[in-house]
């Protein structure tokens, strides 16, 4: 994989992506700016449109995703957080463009492995719950602490039931429990914990690349598109969440390093 990685030709340099290829395969790499790539709107609306044009494109059988900086995603960004709740219509562009973003993913044809490494927290832990294959770094973390900021996590709550299971749901969502790369993979978040991702990514390109095609895009729809319906609900429910007195409080006491007022 060393081999295949370095021989990756950029296709597409964004503001908050980097998109490479090689033969069948598409590696997209999240970088936001700043250390731990959080996730704000035009990270989503450049990742709807590079997951449409790659899905789209034939000659593509697999999607690679990983972060920049040694850090997958440390979820929504709090300043537009703290923008969707001070604006209705704000929030409800916000959180309707999150739920299509991960509509795209539900609805691709071709198999997702993320690469993980540092943190995967929020809404860039929830992309892990839309992808195949997840490969993670013995150091990763991983955890879903939205409700301490007066929201939730929504993909987490709805798919998350099924990938790792109701228990483990609650764990992550109701007590914020932050989870180590072998606690993850105990629970079925995480397929494999290795020091040297990409080479665990080719043994999984490999064995995928047994299966058809057809195959394995008729099997993704019958696994993802069943949650669309209960997502959206999950996502207008957020969006209306956000503007809660207590979204404010915990997202002040955030940008504050202070404690929320239902903290005692």
């Amino acid at each position: 994989m060393k081999y295949l990685f370095s021989s990756l030709t950029v296709i597409s340099r964004m503001n908050t992506l980097l998109v490479e290829k090689l033969k069948d395969y598409a590696k997209i790499t999240f970088n936001t700016g700043g250390k731990y790539n959080v996730i704000n709107k035009e990270f989503m609306y450049e990742m709807i449109d590079t997951l449409r044009k790659i899905d789209s494109d034939k000659n593509t059988r697999f999607i690679i995703l990983t972060g920049a900086n040694k850090n997958f995603g440390a979820g929504a960004d709090i300043k537009e957080l703290k923008a969707a709740n001070e604006n209705r219509e704000y929030a409800s562009s916000f959180f309707s463009t999150m739920f299509e973003m991960y509509r795209t993913f539900l609805h691709l044809t071709k198999p997702v492995i993320s690469l993980v490494e540092g943190v995967a927290y929020g809404a860039s832990l929830e992309i892990l719950l839309v992808t195949d294959v997840v490969i993670a770094s013995p150091y990763a973390r991983f955890a879903a602490p939205g409700a301490k900021l007066g929201v939730f996590p929504p993909v987490l709550v709805t798919v998350g039931k099924e990938v790792i299971g109701l228990n483990n749901v609650i764990r992550m969502a109701l007590l914020g429990e932050e989870l180590s790369a072998e606690e993850a993979k105990q629970i079925g978040l995480v397929h494999y914990v290795t020091e040297n991702l990409e080479t665990e990514a080719e043994k999984v390109i490999s064995k995928i690349k047994m299966m058809a095609p057809s195959s394995v895009m008729n099997m993704r729809k019958i696994i993802f598109w069943k949650y669309e319906e209960e997502l959206e609900h999950a996502f207008k429910t957020l969006s209306e969440q956000v503007l809660t007195r207590d979204a404010t409080n915990g997202i002040l006491a955030f940008l504050t390093k202070t404690k929320a007022p239902w903290v005692t």
